[in-house]
């Protein structure tokens, strides 16, 4: 029989009470017992299982050791552990978080939906599988979309209607109920926005009923010929209609916004993030963002970004992606990477302001061999990523 003990830090105390914990169980089980522990077995333990759990949660409110003692548990390494004291959801990788994905129908949305997927079956994430991470969409176009992108990028991966959510982007009420008990999100600025029809039996008050879908950032061979020229009003109304769910649905901590190529008033949107007073991490992207239509997971990321935090409250001003030229470009598929390791890394109680840029040590990509293994990885070299953020507050 053994324990498999999980500690926040391998150091003070309750680390060595852990280890009394385990080397007592281990000492009164022999090797058959372990095979064939029953709960009548169990009941000696029960008594002082119970003491450590009391004493545990004392310390955990009320005490801070002093003393360390290093080294009591070594966790298996993997790429997640890379991000050197970790402070956003990867701080405590047995409190996993769950996290949605709004316009998950694009091609950006799609990608960071696949790397949420791979790393929520890690330890040391932070992120929760199961009923996560969640697909928010308009019409079921997006889900359509999302599992052309899984199946050809991540290994046949697949996105099922459990996982998905389609939403009346005009009514907050509808969307916040669609995100409750979920605790971040991944949000746009200006969306791709295509007419369609509403998916029956979703939210339709007739069976003619159009809507918009919107799409992070883009979508190949979606018609925008039915959208306004001038929408900037429709992609504010929207935005701040998902903010304001988000912040009334009681679980949501954080949101992970990027602000979309087509952003021309990125001011706009951040001031709906301080109206609806959410914590955020507000990423913008120097470069012009290219896609790179050969991309698999094992791939993984392609530039080792420079990312800065430029301060809240700063006025934000257009990105002109072309004065940085046509050969210096930053992947979406490294965008996405650096929006999960961004939940991973960065605390979840504050707001920033990032910009990221194309570096000039671009990533040497090895092929990986026959026998190559990444069920330890999310996404390969992902660690580089972890590294920009340390030093982020």
């Amino acid at each position: 029989f053994d324990f498999v003990l999980v500690v926040r830090e391998p150091s003070g105390i309750e680390s060595a009470v852990l280890l009394s914990l385990s080397q007592r169980v281990r000492n009164q089980t022999n090797r058959k017992a372990r095979h064939h522990f029953t709960t009548k077995k169990m009941m000696p333990f029960k008594p002082f299982i119970a003491a450590v759990l009391a004493f545990l949660v004392t310390t955990t409110t009320g005490f801070a050791p002093s003393t360390r003692i290093n080294n009591v548990v070594k966790i298996r390494s993997t790429s997640i552990q890379m991000t050197n004291n970790p402070k956003g959801c990867a701080a405590r990788p047995f409190d996993k978080k769950k996290i949605a994905v709004f316009g998950a129908g694009g091609y950006l949305g799609a990608t960071v939906f696949g790397f949420l997927q791979r790393a929520a079956s890690l330890y040391g994430t932070g992120i929760a599988g199961g009923s996560s991470p969640r697909a928010v969409g308009a019409t079921r176009s997006t889900s359509e979309a999302l599992n052309k992108e899984l199946t050809t990028s991540f290994s046949l991966a697949y996105a099922g209607e459990d996982l998905i959510r389609l939403v009346d982007t005009t009514n907050v009420d509808h969307i916040k109920e669609r995100v409750k008990s979920f605790d971040a999100a991944v949000l746009g600025t200006v969306y791709q926005l295509e007419r369609r029809a509403v998916t029956l039996n979703t939210y339709e008050k007739t069976p003619n009923d159009k809507t918009y879908d919107f799409y992070l950032d883009e979508r190949y061979g979606a018609r925008e010929d039915d959208v306004p020229a001038d929408d900037a009003d429709i992609h504010l109304d929207i935005f701040r209609n998902m903010v304001k769910a988000c912040k009334e649905s009681g679980s949501v901590q954080h949101l992970v916004v990027l602000e979309t190529p087509k952003t021309a008033r990125p001011m706009d949107f951040v001031n709906i993030l301080d109206e609806e007073g959410i914590a955020y991490t507000y990423l913008r992207v120097k470069n012009a963002m290219k896609k790179d239509v050969y991309f698999t997971f094992d791939k993984g990321i392609k530039d080792n970004l420079e990312v800065v935090s430029v301060p809240v409250g700063s006025s934000l001003e257009s990105i002109d992606a072309s004065k940085s030229g046509s050969d210096c470009v930053v992947y979406r598929e490294d965008v996405a990477a650096l929006i999960v390791q961004s939940l991973m890394s960065l605390d979840w109680s504050k707001s920033r302001i990032l910009e990221a840029s194309a570096s000039s040590t671009p990533v040497d990509f090895v092929p990986p061999g026959k026998k190559a293994k990444f069920d330890k990885e999310w996404c390969t070299n992902s660690k580089l990523i972890g590294e920009k953020l340390i030093n982020i507050a």
